[in-house]
């Protein structure tokens, strides 16, 4: 397996009332995002101190991988069309590795 070179780590805040929502479709969206070509990771956490927040932290072989992600029917359905309009807010950060 190739390791990663591109690290996203991306912080869901479910707005009230939307927490067990979010967390329903996320684990559809990881479990399809974990099968695509240059994933090779799809994790996500709950906040230890009891705050709303969701970090997701995923890791690809190249930053074109994570763009390629974001062009996939899953993510355009799961997480555009049904995940992003329960959230206050949200907020991304990519990382490089290599």
């Amino acid at each position: 397996m190739t390791e990663a070179s591109h690290l996203v780590l991306a912080h869901y805040h479910p707005a009230p009332g939307q927490h067990a929502a979010v967390l329903a479709l996320l684990e559809e969206l990881a479990v399809a995002s974990r099968a695509e070509p240059g994933n090779r990771g799809y994790d996500y956490f709950l906040s230890p101190d009891g705050a709303a927040e969701i970090l997701i932290v995923e890791r690809y072989e190249r930053a074109a991988d994570f763009a390629a992600h974001r062009e996939t029917e899953h993510f355009q359905d799961l997480a555009v069309r049904q995940i992003i309009p329960l959230l206050a807010r949200r907020w991304i950060e990519e990382i490089p590795l290599g």
